[in-house]
């Protein structure tokens, strides 16, 4: 299921020299061989202004986090709104997880039965409507599915539409059904019945579905066949979940395989199979929960640099083939911090972890409209266009491994003559560790502060001559040039 990575000619001279240099080394016999290093190479990039692509939204960023985290309420006592401003206004909470399912709602003070791991009330309802609307995002809120209740799942989504209002984008009926059920003809079956009471209790609300977990795309198809034949009034998203790796079961995974195109191919096809689901619907195509590997991450690949240049990579790729947008998994954790985790609770704050970083540049993209783009070296240098009325910005993400690979030397041919020079913000990490460094990180030369304070971000200058541009990407980095 899963490829390895991709290595492009260039860097692999570089690799076999180093790893010829470690055997000689570890022997008995030791030889004075010198290192080679890898040599800078050129590449051309074309824009092609005029060929119009799917949009990049407003508020395409969002977090996931499990019911969980809800019921323990402990987000609360930290500056979360702070965090998500910084990522822009109208991003989407999330509220599910497998605990979207095994927490219990009560608006009457009843006791959790055994099986809850955490209760839900209005007053903890209130506490989560003060954090969206101080940060002007929207929830999606889970109801529990999997323990069939639709009288309290419809008690559960009046309440949210009454505290949230406005800031309640929908309710989710389930997550991750695949596991419960074992025909998808009764999963169709109580999630039509869940909307109907869900309807009658708080009219006018969205619903979103069907949330399957990552590789059973199945789901999807059969969701919009039923969908078709028995249209749910109020749905308002098409769902998936998506992880391009896996360390279930004990499997571990490197930086390589997130940053190959084995997982680039994964990606695309989870993103076109959701959007086509969505678009015979003519409803939203959304990223409901999403990182790097599932089953809480791989210390050393999803808590590292590597991350936030696969975070910006893959945010781009999803919206570029119509995702509108994407939550990514485990926003904040009342648990504690696994290794994929965006933000790490501290005492009385959160601490940013590289993929932060990677969502906060993916920000700073803004929004419009994703152009064509000819890129003859799409296995390592990532690149992506996006047009703003008389604006053009271009995202080149170098995801080479630094230890291996030399700076590129980008020509850009801009497609037009009318653009001025440009202004060019570097993601980066200072640590020798390259991708596998978790300190160091800036943006810009800015770093994120308490309580998400991020200062404007320092930019270089980038000169256009008759609608052409030079830049120099190093490996391990990314740059968003902005032209207008």
């Amino acid at each position: 299921m899963i490829r390895t990575s991709h290595v492009h000619a260039r860097a692999r001279i570089a690799a076999v020299c180093a790893a010829v240099a470690a055997l000689l080394g570890s022997g008995t016999a030791h030889a004075n061989v010198p290192a080679a290093s890898p040599s800078a190479s050129a590449l051309a990039i074309a824009v092609h202004p005029d060929r119009i692509g799917n949009p990049l939204r407003p508020g395409f960023l969002g977090l996931s986090f499990g019911a969980a985290t809800l019921a323990a309420d402990d987000y609360a006592a930290t500056d979360l709104a702070g965090y998500l401003r910084t990522l822009g206004r109208g991003g989407i909470l999330r509220v599910g997880g497998n605990s979207g399912d095994s927490t219990f709602w009560t608006s009457t003070g009843e006791t959790a039965p055994s099986w809850a791991v955490g209760t839900i009330t209005p007053q903890k309802l209130s506490h989560l409507a003060a954090v969206a609307r101080a940060a002007h995002w929207r929830v999606v809120l889970a109801v529990d599915l999997k323990h069939p209740d639709a009288a309290r799942a419809a008690d559960e989504a009046r309440y949210a539409q009454r505290i949230f209002g406005r800031a309640l984008l929908a309710i989710e009926i389930g997550n991750e059904p695949n596991f419960y059920y074992s025909s998808e003809t009764a999963y169709f079956a109580d999630f039509r019945a869940y909307a109907a009471a869900i309807e009658q209790a708080a009219p006018g609300i969205r619903l979103t579905g069907p949330d399957a977990e990552t590789n059973h795309q199945a789901y999807l198809p059969a969701f919009t066949a039923d969908e078709t034949a028995n249209p749910t009034p109020g749905l308002a998203e098409v769902t998936d979940h998506t992880y391009p790796l896996s360390v279930c079961g004990g499997r571990t995974v490197t930086a390589a395989q997130l940053l190959g195109t084995g997982a680039v191919q994964y990606e695309t096809t989870n993103a076109d199979a959701l959007f086509s689901a969505a678009r015979a619907l003519h409803v939203t195509p959304a990223m409901t929960e999403t990182n790097s590997v599932v089953c809480a991450g791989q210390a050393g690949v999803s808590d590292t640099f590597a991350a936030a240049l696969w975070e910006l990579d893959y945010s781009l790729l999803l919206a570029q083939h119509g995702v509108a947008n994407a939550q990514f998994m485990d926003g904040t954790n009342a648990a504690g911090c696994d290794p994929y985790t965006p933000l790490c609770p501290t005492a009385g704050d959160l601490t940013p972890r590289p993929i932060y970083y990677g969502m906060l540049a993916t920000s700073l993209v803004g929004s419009g409209v994703f152009v064509g783009l000819t890129n003859p070296d799409a296995a390592d240098v990532r690149a992506y266009a996006v047009r703003d009325g008389h604006k053009l910005t271009v995202v080149l993400d170098d995801v080479q491994d630094p230890a291996t690979s030399a700076a590129t030397t980008i020509t850009l041919n801009l497609g037009t003559a009318r653009l001025h020079d440009g202004r060019l913000i570097a993601l980066t990490t200072s640590d020798p560790a390259g991708l596998a460094a978790t300190s160091g990180i800036t943006l810009g030369g800015r770093q994120v502060g308490p309580h998400g304070a991020f200062l404007p971000p320092h930019g270089s200058h980038v000169t256009v001559h008759g609608g052409t541009a030079v830049v120099t990407v190093q490996p391990g980095s990314a740059v968003i040039i902005r032209f207008d």
